[in-house]
């Protein structure tokens, strides 16, 4: 089994609460892609955002993740089945799932390993769709955004956050994926400065901070936003560059 690094234990209530929601688009994106719907398995689901979403166009779908924290706190639904196993060794059926869905979590994964296991339990035909989000834009607020995040909380980073910032360019795809144009997803929310406070407070390397320094970067962010954002009701618009590894196994 894999070396599982559990970034986000600690902090799955909050992940759960404060995650920007994908596009609806998005799933009747995917949908529109498989040619059956009968299973999808949504892998390193963490909350359950994505899986309970698929359920809208899957009749079944199963959701799992190596953290037992994460699945405890996940969303619940009569379609979807939740599952405590890492991405690389899911003990899905072969050749069973019409849709494999990796939502912001492909870059935590041993690739060669995963890849094989998605061909594994992948019908001819399925789908693979891996996507992600990077650092986030404030109106109003960039300057203050970018200095937080790179040179307050930057260094504290794990080293995989590398394939978020190369929006996975630099993951080498498996010679049995057939590449897809991905979908058009634009993904944005509008928040008040608490419901973004809450988003950066999941962050790995502000939970890295807090462990090594012994106190709150968020209060320090806090503060910092004052100047650009005085009403803390006031919401303001937030956006994420949205990027994907996409594609089907063989018929």
């Amino acid at each position: 089994m894999p070396n599982f690094k559990d970034h986000f234990s600690r902090q799955s209530e909050d992940y759960a609460r404060f995650r920007p929601h994908y596009p609806d688009h998005l799933f009747q994106a995917l949908g529109s892609l498989c040619a059956d719907h009968s299973l999808a398995a949504d892998i390193g689901t963490g909350s359950g955002q994505c899986a309970v979403r698929l359920a809208d166009f899957f009749e079944n779908v199963i959701a799992l993740d190596p953290s037992e924290n994460q699945v405890s706190k996940a969303q619940k639904h009569p379609s979807v089945r939740y599952a405590v196993a890492p991405a690389e060794n899911t003990g899905c059926e072969a050749a069973s799932a019409d849709l494999i869905t990796v939502a912001q979590a492909l870059h935590w994964f041993e690739h060669e390993a995963f890849f094989q296991e998605a061909h594994r339990i992948l019908r001819p035909g399925g789908l693979l769709a891996a996507f992600g989000y990077g650092h986030h834009f404030v109106e109003g607020c960039q300057e203050t955004m970018d200095q937080f995040y790179h040179n307050v909380v930057g260094p504290y980073w794990p080293p995989e956050r590398e394939s978020i910032e190369a929006r996975y360019e630099d993951i080498i795809r498996p010679e049995w994926l057939i590449p897809l144009e991905p979908p058009d997803v634009a993904m944005s929310a509008s928040w008040n400065k608490k419901q973004l406070l809450g988003y950066i407070s999941t962050w790995s390397a502000v939970q890295r901070y807090r462990d090594a320094m012994g106190h709150d970067p968020v209060k320090v962010l806090e503060e910092s936003l004052r100047q650009c954002w005085p009403n803390a009701d006031e919401e303001k618009t937030v956006r994420w560059p949205f990027f994907f590894v996409i594609g089907r196994k063989p018929e």
